[in-house]
C-alpha cells in the first residue's frame, strides 16, 4: 500500500513538472512570435496558457503589453491592472498602465488619500500575500523565542530588553497577518472592472429608464459596490457613483 502510494505521488510530480515545462515551452513561443511581430498568433498562445489554469503578473503584462500593440486599448489596460493585482510594485507594469491610460477619453482626478491609508497600503503592497503569510511564521517564530527569553531573564535589564523586543515581535506578528488576510482577500475579489463599451451611460438606478448620471468612456476603471441582477453600482476615482450594466465592463 505503502509502496501504491509513492508511485502515485511520484506520478503526479511528474504530471506536474511535464506540466510546468509545457507552460514554459508555450510562454517562450508567444513571445517569440511577439518579438517578431506576430501579435496575433502570441495572443491565441498566451490566453490558451491562461485556458490551462496558469496566471502570472508576467503573462498578464505580456499580454497588456500585445493588446496594445494591436490598438485595443482597453483590453490593454484589463490586463495590466490584473498584472499590477499580482505585483503592484512592479514599474514596468505601472509605466504601460500609465501609457495606456493617457489615451482613453476619460481623464479623472482621484480624491486625496489620508496619507495614513496611503502609508497602509503601500506596506501591504511591499510583499505578496504568501510573502506575508511567510513573514508571520518567521516572526511568530522569534516571538515565542523572545517570550521564553524574557521568562527566564534573570536580571531586570535582561527582561526589560526581552519585553521590548516581544512586544515588537507582536506588532509585526499582527500586522504581517492582517497584510496577508488582507491580500489574499484582495487577490481572490472580483469587485473592480474597466469599461468596454466605446460610450456607456452612467444611470441613477439599476434600470435603463433611470436618469442619466454622467457618460464614461472604454478604458475607465470602476470599482463596483454592489450588484442588483445585471446591474452594478459603480464608484470612479473622482467618488462619483451609479448603475451601470454587468456587459459594459470587464471584471477583474
Amino acid at each position: 500500500m505503502r509502496r501504491y502510494i509513492l508511485v502515485l505521488a511520484m506520478g503526479f510530480a511528474c504530471m506536474l513538472a511535464n506540466g510546468q515545462k509545457l507552460q514554459k515551452d508555450e510562454f517562450a513561443k508567444a513571445n517569440a512570435y511577439y518579438n517578431d511581430s506576430k501579435y496575433d498568433s502570441a495572443m491565441i498562445i498566451y490566453h490558451r496558457i491562461i485556458d490551462e489554469g496558469y496566471v502570472s503578473a508576467q503573462l498578464y503584462y505580456n499580454i497588456g503589453n500585445t493588446y496594445f500593440k494591436l490598438r485595443n486599448i482597453p483590453m490593454s489596460i484589463y490586463y495590466y491592472e490584473c498584472a499590477l493585482k499580482h505585483e503592484p510594485n512592479n514599474k514596468d507594469i505601472k509605466n504601460n498602465l500609465s501609457v495606456a491610460n493617457a489615451l482613453i477619453t476619460d481623464k479623472i482626478e482621484p480624491l486625496p488619500v489620508f496619507f495614513v491609508t496611503r502609508w497602509w497600503r503601500n506596506a501591504g503592497n511591499i510583499l505578496s500575500a504568501d510573502g506575508w503569510a511567510t513573514c508571520s511564521i518567521i516572526v511568530f517564530a522569534i516571538l515565542l523565542t523572545t517570550l521564553f527569553r524574557y521568562i527566564t531573564a534573570h536580571t531586570k535589564a535582561a527582561k526589560k530588553s526581552m519585553f521590548f523586543t516581544t512586544l515588537l515581535a507582536l506588532v509585526i506578528f499582527v500586522a504581517s497577518v492582517v497584510f496577508a488576510t488582507n491580500k489574499s482577500r484582495y487577490m481572490k475579489s472580483n469587485d473592480e472592472a474597466i469599461i468596454m463599451k466605446p460610450t456607456i451611460t452612467v444611470k441613477s438606478s439599476p434600470s435603463s429608464s433611470g436618469v442619466d448620471l454622467f457618460v464614461l468612456h472604454e478604458g475607465t476603471k470602476v470599482k463596483i459596490e454592489e450588484t442588483e441582477g445585471d446591474w452594478n453600482k459603480i464608484k470612479i476615482a473622482d467618488g462619483s457613483i451609479g448603475w451601470l450594466s454587468e456587459d459594459a465592463m470587464l471584471r477583474f
